[in-house]
């Protein structure tokens, strides 16, 4: 099979097999979780004439799930997530394949224990990029340790997080979809203000209410793992997000090595 895309007059082919670089929502240990949350739950469905459970006698298996896509896996957000009004993540994304660049980033330790990822480290990482390509970043964080897969982000070891210098730049380089693999592009204990949420999706501290006009239709796909045996370069993404009607859902961002 031979893939090839087109951008800007610009023909590049794409290798058939890609890099899947989500966490799934798991529902038995080890168990990803974020803020505090209990772990994803599930049970089957049950009523007096039936039983979702195999294992049970049922005669087939049908689940009850607790979980939050914020919480428990790799998921994509809009807007919505500080939004008042009904913005859904399903209404955002339009594209199938999306040109992305993938950079690997160190954080740099403040005195009081934070780790921050910097505009001068984007500007390094990002020297000589192809425009062309950063309609998607894909950062992945250091270090990279393979228990990322099942951590529990209780915040009271903050991960790292980018400063609003660093966003602003990300945003003037006309990146439209921001990939992490942290549980926040901001400080997880900030006070609510979501300052580099706002920045990315250009929404003023204090509204919460947007006019249809001036949605952004920028995304951020947060706890994602890309593995080290993917190098830094250029991709295209195709995001697939679930088919919820919310601010956020799961979502299974694949990547797709361009070979020309």
């Amino acid at each position: 099979m031979q893939i090839t895309a087109t951008v800007n007059g610009k023909t590049y082919r794409i290798a058939a097999q890609g890099y899947d670089i989500s966490l799934p929502v798991r529902f038995s240990a080890p168990q990803l979780t974020a803020f505090g949350a209990p772990p994803a739950a599930a049970a089957p469905y049950e009523t007096d004439r039936f039983t979702g459970d195999v294992k049970s006698g049922g005669s087939c298996n049908c689940g009850i799930y607790s979980f939050s896509p914020h919480l428990h896996g790799t998921h994509t957000e809009c807007v919505g997530h500080i939004a008042a009004g009904s913005l859904f993540i399903t209404d955002i994304i339009k594209e199938s394949f999306i040109p992305a660049t993938l950079v690997t980033l160190a954080a740099e330790k403040q005195e009081n224990g934070d780790m921050l990822l910097t505009r001068t480290a984007l500007e390094e990482a990002l020297d000589g990029a192809k425009p062309d390509f950063l309609d998607a970043l894909v950062i992945r964080t250091l270090p990279n340790n393979d228990d990322k897969r099942g951590r529990d982000y209780d915040g009271k070891t903050m991960p790292p997080y980018f400063t609003a210098d660093a966003m602003a730049y990300i945003l003037l380089s006309g990146v439209r979809h921001l990939l992490v693999d942290l549980p926040s592009i901001d400080r997880m204990d900030d006070g609510g203000k979501l300052e580099n949420h706002r920045i990315f999706w250009n929404v003023p501290d204090g509204v919460t209410k947007i006019s249809p006009a001036l949605v952004s239709e920028n995304t951020v796909t947060e706890l994602i793992y890309v593995p080290d045996n993917i190098k830094d370069g250029y991709y295209f993404l195709n995001l697939q997000v679930a088919a919820f009607a919310a601010d956020a859902a799961p979502s299974r961002p694949v990547l797709y090595e361009v070979t020309t």
